[in-house]
């Protein structure tokens, strides 16, 4: 049996069972205190959404001011 370290606390841990998919967690405490998380992160991530502002462009240092260059196609007469 392979070792596998969980995915909430990081301790080591070896699989029970070879069937089926590997499991993220070593202990039901550690896979309730996840659920946990995600709700509290959903709960977190609904509530901020509508006050949070789009993100400005990121510019490097130095850079100037840059301004949008709009690209014209032409069709081209064969």
């Amino acid at each position: 049996m392979t070792t596998l370290y969980c995915a909430c606390c990081g301790q080591p841990f070896r699989r029970s069972s070879p069937r089926g998919p590997a499991p993220l967690y070593c202990s039901r405490d550690c896979r309730r205190q996840i659920e946990v998380r995600r709700r509290v992160w959903a709960s977190l991530q609904t509530s901020e959404r509508p006050a949070a502002a789009p993100p400005s462009p990121v510019v490097p240092a130095g850079a100037g001011a840059f301004h949008r260059v709009e690209t014209v196609w032409e069709r081209a007469s064969a």
